[in-house]
């Protein structure tokens, strides 16, 4: 396992049970330690997302903001319920946290999470399918070991998708903010990791279109299929082109082909 990523689960370590990891370290942790076989690297991530309830009871454990001071970190900015940690030595962010959205009425970009006292998270839109369907995983470093929850590779996939189609980003945003670039790559990666990888995709949205509100996710995740948003497609070609070192057209070619793949997909589970 990567370096980075052994202090944060040593620090979340009481608590890892009733979060789930989501985001980029997903694809790495099922490749390290998922069984599966992968034919090429997803793509790379520092930080760690971490999904939240609404309310965390710390049941007579310390709560998360002291683990998270104890362990090196600090908040990244002066806010009262702060979301994003990072290590204070360099700055660099180490944990978000996120949690699923109360309801339509709660408009606030960052909540506190309840019975933690002195910690926010970041509302995420979308988030059920994350914490609807998981499967744990036993993560190793060189010492120690955690039990972790994480999404099926399935949700997470439909996750991403979801996330890339409601992002709010202003066509004049600067490429390297527009956070649908990075969703695309993932997406990419993922629909190119080989064919284990592959039937463990389709095997977990098949078992998500067996479950009601699975199902309805699954066609919420295919009308945003429809019509891929084109400057996203153009800026994430660009950011793949210049990772792997291949012409622009191929590398909207392949996400291209991924989205549609992911339609495809989809169909075929609901069948």
């Amino acid at each position: 396992m990567r370096d980075e990523l052994a202090p944060i689960l040593g620090i979340l370590e009481p608590y890892l049970a009733d979060v789930v990891l989501i985001g980029g370290w997903v694809p790495e942790l099922y490749r390290r330690f998922g069984g599966l076989s992968w034919t090429e690297p997803p793509s790379r991530t520092t930080e760690l997302d971490v999904l939240v309830g609404h309310t965390l009871d710390p049941k007579g454990r310390p709560k998360l903001r002291q683990l998270l001071e104890a362990g090196g970190l600090r908040p990244a900015r002066p806010e009262p319920f702060p979301a994003d940690w990072v290590r204070t030595a360099d700055d660099v962010t180490a944990i978000e946290f996120l949690m699923p959205r109360p309801g339509p009425r709660v408009t606030d970009a960052i909540r506190q999470v309840d019975a933690q006292g002195y910690l926010g998270a970041i509302v995420l839109d979308d988030a059920e399918v994350l914490q609807r369907f998981t499967t744990t995983l036993t993560v190793a470093s060189t010492h120690r070991q955690w039990t972790v929850v994480v999404p099926t590779l399935g949700a997470w996939l439909a996750g991403k998708v979801l996330t890339y189609g409601t992002r709010h980003v202003p066509d004049d945003a600067p490429a390297d903010d527009d956070k649908r670039t990075k969703d695309l790559a993932y997406i990419r990666d993922l629909l190119h990791a080989g064919p284990q990888v592959y039937a463990r995709v389709f095997d977990d949205l098949r078992a998500m279109a067996q479950d009601s509100r699975g199902l309805k996710i699954l066609k919420r995740t295919q009308r945003v299929l429809i019509r891929p948003i084109e400057l996203a497609v153009s800026r994430a070609a660009a950011r793949l082109a210049s990772r792997d070192g291949d012409a622009p057209a191929s590398a909207r070619a392949e996400i291209l082909g991924a989205l549609s793949e992911v339609r495809h997909l989809i169909e075929d589970a609901r069948s």
